[in-house]
């Protein structure tokens, strides 16, 4: 499905007022996706939202934007699929988190995953 011009300025401008991304960086296109927000197994805490990838980084913003996150694709280490709930619609991102100095699993729920985790080993220079 074809992102609308309109919704990926609208998303432009809020990223950067919300301080998420620089000012040269540019939203490219938006996916509906879940995130779980606790994952225990295939039982997790999924909250709606949309995943958007930028330039130089992936970004996952809830609906109402409770819950919010940016993802570099440099500190990106591995995606995969996986399981969402009992659905194989699954999608783990692994990523270094510099606040923790650790590698933080990322589980979402999205619609055409293959092509997903082919964009972003792609950026993340995974070769997968």
């Amino acid at each position: 499905m074809a992102n609308n011009e309109k919704q990926i300025s609208r998303w432009q401008t809020s990223l950067r007022d919300l301080n998420i991304i620089k000012s040269d960086d540019k939203v490219e296109s938006y996916y509906a996706a879940n995130w779980a927000e606790l994952s225990l197994g295939p039982i997790g805490s999924w909250r709606k939202g949309t995943l958007l990838f930028t330039r130089d980084k992936i970004v996952y913003m809830t609906s109402f934007g409770v819950n919010q996150f940016a993802i570099d694709y440099s500190d990106i280490r591995d995606v995969k699929k996986c399981f969402a709930g009992l659905l194989p619609m699954g999608m783990q991102v692994f990523a270094y988190d510099k606040k923790s100095d650790k590698v933080k699993k990322y589980k979402f729920w999205v619609g055409g995953r293959k092509k997903l985790i082919a964009k972003i080993s792609e950026r993340a220079g995974l070769g997968q």
